[in-house]
């Protein structure tokens, strides 16, 4: 059996928290002033992570639904009898195409193109299928999971659910349709502040004496009913998107305070260890021992 096949010796189980430690440390240096440790600890994070990610691309999709299919019977690509036959070609296809057109784009500068301008063109279309995959899986994954059944839970006032309040009173029931009008009114504020907040701010910068566009209305329609209308929709529109503005600032805190929070937990666990269990190892006894001969 391989010396890799069991499981690490006493001494060293403890050898990857000491080493999550010293790499903690050196980016936490980086809080005192840039040095060399802190972006040689970014560096080998990012490395470690990105060679982690490739190590499980190549265990789990590449080498059992690519390459070991090719091996075992290579001639069955070469015919599409079988629909399977496809769904495994054209991804490995796609994925050389890019990984031909990155590497192109890798050693030769963009200005460079010396008559490879049709490999980068179609390493752009694996590439445009991947970001658009990705986005729409997570955009209608947000809708399907996230939005809808929110706004269709508040707007569902049916009888049923409104029996369903606490102690089935109509005090339950009055406290359960505010909540889900409270809740359409915060949803609809974000909403309207994400798509006016913007050019709200840039037209309140603009100087007084600046006309704009909107502003100027014919003088047909300079007197009347539509143009008070124009302007109570103005107001309350304007009010509506300070409500959603800064219902997104208090949630944007509530995430950052229990980010914050999650992380205090877990440097506070990471200390515990390392004050009470980590002195009790193997490992440090070792490393206590090797320091008291060095010193001695």
């Amino acid at each position: 059996m391989s010396s890799f096949g069991g499981t690490l010796p006493g001494s060293l189980q403890d050898a990857g928290l000491l080493l999550g430690l010293i790499i903690s440390l050196a980016i936490g240096s980086c809080l005192i002033r840039d040095n060399v440790l802190a972006r040689l600890a970014q560096y080998i994070l990012v490395g470690a992570g990105l060679g982690y990610m490739a190590v499980v691309a190549w265990s789990n999709v590449l080498w059992p639904q690519l390459i070991a299919p090719f091996m075992a019977d290579p001639a069955s690509w070469l015919s599409a009898e079988r629909p399977e036959d496809l769904q495994n070609r054209l991804p490995l296809l796609l994925g050389l195409v890019m990984w031909l057109g990155g590497l192109d784009l890798l050693f030769r500068p963009p200005g460079k193109w010396s008559g490879r301008r049709l490999l980068r063109l179609l390493a752009v279309i694996p590439a445009a299928i991947l970001a658009g995959a990705g986005l729409g899986v997570g955009l209608s994954g947000a809708l399907q999971g996230t939005f809808w059944p929110q706004l269709a839970a508040a707007v569902d006032l049916s009888q049923a659910n409104l029996s369903a309040a606490p102690a089935g009173t109509s005090a339950g029931g009055q406290t359960l349709w505010l909540l889900r009008l409270l809740t359409l009114v915060i949803t609809g504020g974000v909403l309207v502040h994400l798509r006016t907040g913007r050019s709200g701010l840039a037209a309140s910068e603009r100087p007084a004496s600046e006309p704009s566009s909107r502003d100027i209305v014919p003088l047909s329609t300079a007197a009347g009913p539509a143009p008070l209308a124009r302007g109570a929709l103005a107001k309350v529109l304007a009010a509506w998107e300070g409500v959603g503005r800064r219902a997104l600032w208090l949630a944007a805190g509530m995430i950052f305070a229990r980010l914050v929070a999650a992380r205090f937990t877990l440097i506070l666990a990471r200390l515990e260890y390392f004050m009470f269990e980590l002195p009790r190892s193997e490992l440090w006894q070792l490393l206590w021992a090797a320091a008291r001969g060095g010193g001695q």
